[in-house]
């Protein structure tokens, strides 16, 4: 799934395909990191495509199941491809 650090396997994130999910759910970073409990830091590599612990991507994957993403803004928001890029 991702490199090996020692015990530690660290993953690298498709930043767009985060930024989407947040968008759907009018979450800033802030709000990401405080419904998955990681610091802002690490949302932050997160949105960088830089790599974070296996850990940290279950944790932000149960974050975004809990919170259901608003239908209004999945009404809006162009995603057939003929709108803002996911990264």
């Amino acid at each position: 799934m991702g490199e090996r650090d020692g015990d530690r396997v660290s993953v690298v994130v498709h930043p767009g395909r985060l930024r989407h999910e947040m968008v759907r759910r009018a979450w800033a970073a802030t709000d990401l990191a405080r419904e998955s409990r990681l610091s802002q830091a690490t949302v932050s590599a997160a949105l960088a495509g830089r790599p974070i612990a296996e850990k940290s991507l279950e944790l932000i994957a149960d974050a975004l199941s809990r919170v259901p993403a608003k239908d209004v803004i999945d009404s809006l928001i162009m995603n057939d491809g003929g709108g803002a890029s996911l990264g």
